[in-house]
């Protein structure tokens, strides 16, 4: 993942798709926008459009609980 300025993700996926991740770097720390395969997925499909929710610390803390518990069962040799 790429995380702008603002702490938003704006690429999601493998580094190596990027055709120059060198210039993404530059172009973020300068405070643009990147855009291209990847791009959709970390904005939601539409341009400068932020992916999921506003959630406040309470609802992360208890999707991280349930994910812990969803996780264990995942770990569990069968």
């Amino acid at each position: 993942m790429l995380v702008d300025q603002k702490g938003m993700i704006v690429f999601k996926g493998h580094p190596a798709n990027r055709p120059d991740l060198e210039k993404d770097f530059d172009t973020l720390l300068s405070g643009g926008t990147i855009t291209g395969a990847g791009c959709e997925a970390a904005t939601g499909g539409e341009e400068g459009e932020a992916a999921g929710k506003e959630m406040d610390s309470a609802t992360v803390m208890k999707e991280i609980d349930d994910f812990k518990t969803v996780a264990a069962e995942f770990q569990k040799d069968a």
